[in-house]
């Protein structure tokens, strides 16, 4: 019974994650979707704990404190 159970949560949840998205896609630019689309799944690895926090929060803000920082090599990129 709980093997019944389990399944049909995981399809629920699949489900309305797939619609959730269909939903708000539906009223995004085009150019916002796929930022939407990373929060969406960074969203949900948080909450299965798969995505480290450390992690994330080193994605978002990048290197801070005392790492230096290499000088650019060239001139033509800033």
């Amino acid at each position: 019974m709980s093997n019944v159970l389990e399944t049909r949560l995981k399809n629920l949840n699949e489900y309305f994650t797939y619609s959730l998205y269909e939903n708000i896609c539906r009223s995004l630019f085009e150019k916002h979707k796929l930022l939407f689309s990373f929060l969406l799944t960074a969203r949900m690895e948080f909450f299965k704990e798969s995505l480290n926090p450390i992690e994330w929060r080193y994605f978002l803000t990048g290197p801070v404190g005392d790492i230096a920082v290499k000088n650019n090599p060239v001139d033509w990129i800033d």
